[in-house]
């Protein structure tokens, strides 16, 4: 960091002939602004942590994900908002790898064991012909790059959440890190949306099915209400008749159940048609009729409004 000098305009004559006498009152505001000067100089300033490498002289047939393989050994490689490692890799003017990249880490400790590790070793050890990599602190010219902050000012409710699941499958992950797992895990384990014990099945059925058989709604429901009950309590079952890609809500009352449920038929085949299984972000908003309404749904329903105002 350069300090750029600034000259004093006040010179020691000025200082010596300014002398304000003992009995003359300073104005009330000049006080307020010396007041507020005082308070500001007194604030430290923040200090900004620094979790980048920069890498230097690499193989020029390097990939992105080689680079992970090596460099995650020292800790976790941070994610950008899009969900991606934050591996940085510069090319020259004809748009080929360089040979030089930056690796911004989850924890600034990694930083130093990298260096420790890394500098002035190959990177690959059947290969020598290029000599060793260099491995070193990068400066902050890093968070200017549109993988960083830049973009997660422009994210989408959507996005943000996504990356707030990053960062909290980053957390669970530093407790591989760590000698002290149990307490590691239980400072950074993540804030549980209430939404995330209702899965969401699409492609569970189709609209044709459903007009050929006035007693297909249930039918469709309890098939699927007996499967999930295999993972935990169900509390609801919600099929949703007016939606082309065949919903189905199924509400556990355990997260963990949920959890275990969409793992486990994500990508299996139902009635044909291959499920597809997300966890619920918010309250379900997909159209329906009232055909087939389970008796305790809007009950539930209300529960989890109470549970998420007492939060």
């Amino acid at each position: 960091m350069t300090h750029e000098i600034v000259d004093n305009p006040l010179t020691e004559a000025d200082i010596v002939t300014s002398e304000i006498p003992m009995n003359v009152q300073t104005d009330p505001a000049s006080k307020k602004r010396k007041n507020v000067q005082g308070s500001e100089a007194n604030k430290k300033p923040k200090v900004q942590e620094n979790r980048a490498i920069y890498v230097s002289n690499l193989p020029r047939d390097t990939n992105e994900q080689e680079i992970e393989d090596e460099f995650k050994k020292y800790g976790i490689i941070d994610q950008g908002a899009d969900g991606n490692k934050r591996i940085k890799m510069y090319k020259d003017d004809e748009g080929n790898f360089n040979g030089d990249c930056l690796i911004v880490y989850f924890k600034k400790d990694s930083v130093d064991l990298a260096i420790r590790m890394m500098d002035e070793y190959y990177f690959r050890i059947e290969d020598q012909s290029q000599g060793t990599i260099r491995v070193k602190e990068a400066d902050f010219s890093y968070k200017k790059h549109k993988d960083g902050d830049e973009i997660a000012s422009k994210l989408t409710r959507k996005d943000k959440k996504a990356s707030e699941r990053n960062r909290a499958e980053l957390n669970r992950k530093l407790a591989e890190w760590s000698d002290n797992e149990d307490e590691i895990a239980e400072t950074f384990a993540p804030k549980k949306n209430k939404w995330a014990k209702v899965c969401i099945l699409r492609h569970a059925f189709t609209l044709a099915e459903l007009d050929e058989d006035d007693a297909a709604i249930l039918e469709i429901k309890e098939d699927m209400r007996e499967e999930a009950e295999t993972f935990g309590e169900v509390t609801n079952v919600t099929l949703f008749d007016k939606e082309q890609d065949g919903i189905i809500a199924v509400r556990f009352k355990e997260f963990e159940s949920a959890e275990k449920f969409r793992e486990a038929n994500h990508g299996r085949h139902f009635g044909g048609r291959k499920l597809e299984v997300t966890l619920a972000e918010e309250k379900p908003r997909f159209k329906k009729s009232a055909k087939g309404e389970e008796p305790d749904s809007d009950e539930e329903e209300r529960n989890l409004e109470r549970l998420a105002r007492q939060q």
